[in-house]
Formats: C-alpha cells, sequence, structure tokens
C-alpha cells in the first residue's frame, strides 16, 4: 500500500486525496486536520450568505467516506505530530494548510482597539472554533481595506438587514450582534485604482441590491482609464463601478457605502480605541483623515512557518519549486501559490499534483 498523509483538509486537501483515491486502488491516505472540523476555507471563509458556494461540503464529504480516506481531526502539524515523524512514516506527504494569517498593515496605531484581520473577523462570523471569544466592536464609522471580494463580502456581511439575513448561515449570537450593530457608513479602501480591483462582478453586483444600502463611487477614479486594454471581465466591473457612480445619491438610505480608490492608508489614531485614519491619495499625494469607529484589513493572508519545514519568508508560505518542497514532501493550495484563486483552482492544481506523483511512482516501480 502507498501510505500519503495531507496534512489539511480543506477543498485542496480533499480535491487531492479524491483524485488519489480515484486513480490508485492501492493507496491508503490520512487526512490531518487541526480543527475539530474539515473542509477548511469552504466553511470558515465562504461567506455564511453565499450558500450555494458552501454546498461544496457534500463533494468533499463524498471524499471523506471513501475507504481509502481516514481523517483525523484535532492533530496539528507541528504541535501533535512532528514533520520528521510524518515522512519517517509516509511514502508521500502533502501540506495543504492553507494561508490562515492575516498581513499586517505596517502602519503605527495598527494594535487599537477596533481594528481586526479580515481573517479574523470572517472566522468570527462562520462561527470558527478559534473565534469563539472575539466580540468585534461594530461603531458607525467602518473602513474595510482592501479591492478583493472578502472586503466586499464582509461589507455586504455588515449592511445586510436583519430579514436579508434570514437566509444566512450565521449563529444566533452573530446574528443578534449584526443587528444590533450602529454601522452607518462602510468605506472601502483600495491602494490602487479600480482597473487593478480584483473584486469580481457578481459579488460588486450584489452591493447594489441591498435593501438599505446605497453604492456611492467617485467619477473622478474612473477617468482617464483605458478600458480596452483590459480583459472583458475587467471592463465588467468598471462598467458597474460607473453605474453606480453616475446615480444619485439616494441620501434616505440607512448605510452608505464609499468606494475609495488611490488610497494608501498611512497611520491608525486614537488612544485605545480606533478614532481615525490618515490615507494618503497615490496620485496626488495629498494626506486627508477618515473618522472611523472600526476598521479591517483585507490585504490577504500568511502561510504559518511550521517546525522543520522549508520556509520562504518573503512570499509567506513554504518554500517549494513547483510544489516540490523536498524529496516525498509536495504543498498545494494557498500554501503553495499564496493566498489567491477559487475553490476551481484548488482542484486544477489538485489534479496537476496527482498526475505528478502518479508519474513518479509509476517511474519508480519501472526503476
Amino acid at each position: 500500500m502507498k501510505q500519503v498523509a495531507i496534512i489539511g483538509s480543506g477543498p485542496a486537501g480533499c480535491f487531492l486525496a479524491e483524485i488519489l483515491a480515484l486513480k490508485l486502488p492501492d493507496v491508503q491516505i490520512d487526512l490531518y486536520e487541526r480543527l475539530p472540523h474539515p473542509f477548511g476555507l469552504a466553511v470558515s471563509g465562504v461567506a455564511p450568505d453565499h450558500l450555494h458556494t458552501r454546498k461544496v461540503t457534500e463533494q468533499l464529504q463524498r471524499t471523506l467516506d471513501r475507504d481509502q480516506v481516514k481523517l483525523i481531526c484535532n492533530t496539528e502539524l507541528g504541535r501533535d505530530i512532528h514533520y520528521d515523524e510524518l515522512k519517517a512514516r509516509y511514502h508521500r506527504v502533502i501540506l495543504a494548510t492553507g494561508a490562515s494569517e492575516d498581513r499586517q498593515l505596517g502602519i503605527s496605531g495598527e494594535q487599537l482597539t477596533g481594528i481586526y484581520g479580515s481573517g479574523a473577523f470572517t472566522r468570527w462570523y462562520n462561527q470558527h472554533p478559534e473565534a469563539v471569544t472575539l466580540h468585534p466592536h461594530l461603531g458607525e464609522r467602518v473602513g474595510i481595506i482592501g479591492n478583493g471580494n472578502v472586503a466586499l463580502d464582509i461589507a455586504r456581511m455588515l449592511a445586510k438587514t436583519p430579514a436579508e439575513h434570514q437566509q444566512s448561515d450565521l449563529s444566533d449570537a452573530v446574528r443578534n450582534h449584526l443587528a444590533q450593530s450602529a454601522v452607518r457608513e462602510i468605506h472601502i479602501l483600495g491602494r490602487r485604482g479600480p482597473a487593478d480591483a480584483s473584486f469580481t462582478l457578481p459579488e460588486l453586483t450584489e452591493l447594489g441590491a441591498l435593501a438599505q444600502a446605497n453604492v456611492q463611487v467617485s467619477r473622478e477614479a474612473l477617468e482617464n482609464i483605458d478600458r480596452q486594454a483590459l480583459p472583458p471581465s475587467q471592463q465588467k466591473v468598471l462598467n458597474q463601478l460607473q453605474q453606480y457612480a453616475e446615480t444619485p445619491v439616494n441620501q434616505q438610505a440607512s448605510i452608505q457605502i464609499h468606494f475609495h480608490f488611490y488610497s494608501t492608508p498611512v497611520a491608525a489614531q486614537g488612544h485605545t480605541q480606533l478614532e481615525a485614519l490618515t490615507i494618503c491619495d497615490s496620485r496626488s499625494q495629498h494626506s486627508w483623515t477618515l473618522p472611523l469607529d472600526t476598521l479591517v484589513t483585507a490585504i490577504g493572508y500568511r502561510t504559518p512557518a511550521i517546525d522543520g519545514v522549508p520556509y520562504d519568508e518573503s512570499a509567506g508560505r513554504f518554500a517549494h519549486q513547483n510544489g516540490k518542497i523536498e524529496p516525498g514532501v509536495y504543498c498545494t493550495g494557498w500554501c503553495q501559490r499564496g493566498p489567491q484563486g477559487v475553490i476551481p483552482t484548488n482542484r486544477s492544481e489538485a489534479m496537476q499534483l496527482a498526475r505528478h506523483l502518479i508519474r513518479e511512482w509509476e517511474q519508480n516501480d519501472a526503476d
């Protein structure tokens, strides 16, 4: 039997386990998970109102139900089992641990109360077991730094009415916390311009359909962009932003969502609690101050280092060459390529790695 250990039971790990189990009848796969439950970001990273995306867990569960696959929860590499022990016990070890650490802004005042990383914040509203003690302060004015889908997910979760959240997969505690929040302004800040925004059209469009929110975009930010030079998907995003910019402001909306492009955070201000954020306009180099009560940073994630595993500190992920860390050890998913790509990206990457492992075994058998 070929003994394989996969560390991490999120989509990346489960997709790889599925392919190997299908292609190799003589394989036994132990899937290690540090949490009490499987599926990783499929449950703790997907927004709780995107139930259609969470349905991928049904497919992942079928993988776990295979006789060749054994799930081992509450077991963390580097704490409960050591790297050298894994290498000695298994023919192949694949790390699929994701990227769970929030990247830091690196500005003064970042440790003020009221500032949260998006990883911690999304774990809170997704009922992650490591976020049970987090009770985020949600003041009237919320800033979100980042121009990706995570930033839009957070804005949408904060702006929805209790009625809109009826279909969201929320705990009673989170549901009540959101319902009782005093949020009136949401400011989404991007360091670069709208042509470089990485959010996708469906998520951007969703904001415009919220019952109590109005979306504001500056027309000036959309000027002097060569839209024809952009891919069609990005042109559609710009068209949606243009639509928001040209729509008269609904002053009756109880929540105003403002997009600020070319906005680089310089310093967080306050004594112990966040009071404002100093921002520099990257075009004019003019600095301005945005009063805020709460700030969420959605600027990316890092893979936590594990004792003994080669690590690329500058990239914030495991050191590897095309997924190979060292003989017999590989990585896949976010801990390999960084925090980018959606769930189907993990599937295609797992397919590539599985093919490589199978070819490697076939070559060894031939030799």
